[in-house]
């Protein structure tokens, strides 16, 4: 492992973290490696394979709110570590983000104007090279630490995240939903 394949794993990561923001879920699957080894653990909402990775960002998480399209915003990577453990020889990141976190999953049970935490959490991933590209094997995420600290009613919004259209924002990497 040399810089630029720390940078690219970065990357990768960076490419993850704003991806989710944008509300662009149907592409961060192509980030994972491809295997049923691969595995999913956000607090503790574990699943295993690529195949489950697929149906979790493509089903489950893009339809997360109905009533906004993101409820994920502000995510900054800081500091990462991206090291080769010496025992397992598994290239692994460690990856502290902070940022603003809308909960609004259950439209049901939860209405505006929603509570905006103040989020920290730690990454502990880890990856694989195939196909010429860095992917991500295992993500792992643990919640730090929750402080409300605004509240936000989208009635009084115009915002791109109310017109359920975050997905026209160009990603920086990925460009434009749709462009190749």
């Amino acid at each position: 492992m040399d810089l630029n394949d720390i940078l690219e794993i970065e990357q990768s990561k960076y490419c993850y973290e704003q991806a989710y923001a944008l509300h662009r879920h149907k592409e961060i699957p192509a980030l994972f490696l491809k295997s049923e080894g691969t595995t999913f653990d956000i607090a503790g909402d574990a699943i295993s394979g690529w195949d489950a990775v697929n149906r979790k960002f493509c089903e489950e998480l893009f339809y997360v709110s109905s009533a906004e399209d993101s409820y994920h915003t502000g995510w900054q990577i800081s500091m990462p570590l991206i090291y080769e453990d010496p025992v397992s020889g598994d290239v692994c990141g460690i990856f502290p983000t902070f940022g603003y976190l809308v909960l609004n999953m259950d439209p049901e049970t939860m209405k505006p104007p929603y509570t905006v935490l103040s989020a920290l959490e730690m990454w502990n991933d880890r990856f694989t090279r195939a196909d010429g590209a860095w992917k991500i094997r295992n993500l792992s995420a643990k919640f730090m630490l929750g402080q409300s600290v605004w509240r936000w009613n989208p009635a009084g919004d115009t915002g791109l995240a109310v017109q359920h259209k975050l997905y026209s924002v160009p990603h920086p990497v990925l460009g434009k939903e749709g462009e190749a």
